[in-house]
């Protein structure tokens, strides 16, 4: 059976794991709805990663927000990020890692393209000032695909299964 202190140590470490939970799913909610602020606000103040196959690299959060704005910011550009299957490990008092599987589709009506993309996401966290913040985020894509939508409503396959570094640049 285990002791007070042990069930209070689980308790704690659960916690923590909602937490940088609630920061990654807070993370794709804002990045969707285009809350850039508050997208600067999961990731730490100095130091963040942005590693992230098909946006260029960042290494600082305000090089991040500019290529958020670059790319998903225009008006008729409408996403949906969702993260599945998380693995987070507390791997220390204030450091944890985290992988998730993620569903990326969008809508460009300007563009009249269709997009879904599945990866994997591989990100550290730290917690500093009373919460935890992304640190390093890498992002892998396992599949893509992308069509284009004619003025007849005929799709026409633009990229089919392979990841692109340039999903974006279509």
């Amino acid at each position: 059976m285990a002791s007070l202190s042990e069930l209070e140590a689980r308790i704690v470490a659960l916690e923590h794991i909602n937490a940088i939970k609630e920061v990654q799913y807070s993370y794709w909610h804002n990045v969707d709805h285009q809350n850039l602020d508050a997208v600067r606000d999961c990731f730490i103040e100095n130091g963040a990663v942005i590693d992230m196959q098909g946006v260029p690299p960042c290494t600082t959060r305000e090089d991040f927000i500019k290529v958020l704005k670059a790319q998903g910011g225009k008006p008729g550009f409408y996403s949906l990020h969702t993260g599945n299957n998380p693995h987070i490990k507390i791997v220390g008092a204030v450091h944890a890692e985290g992988t998730w599987d993620a569903l990326f589709v969008g809508i460009d009506v300007g563009d009249r393209l269709t997009y879904q993309l599945t990866g994997r996401y591989e990100n550290r966290y730290v917690y500093r000032n009373y919460r935890w913040h992304i640190q390093v985020q890498k992002f892998r894509q396992t599949s893509l695909l992308i069509k284009k939508i004619g003025e007849d409503g005929k799709e026409t396959v633009v990229t089919f299964g392979l990841p692109d570094d340039k999903v974006f640049d279509k």
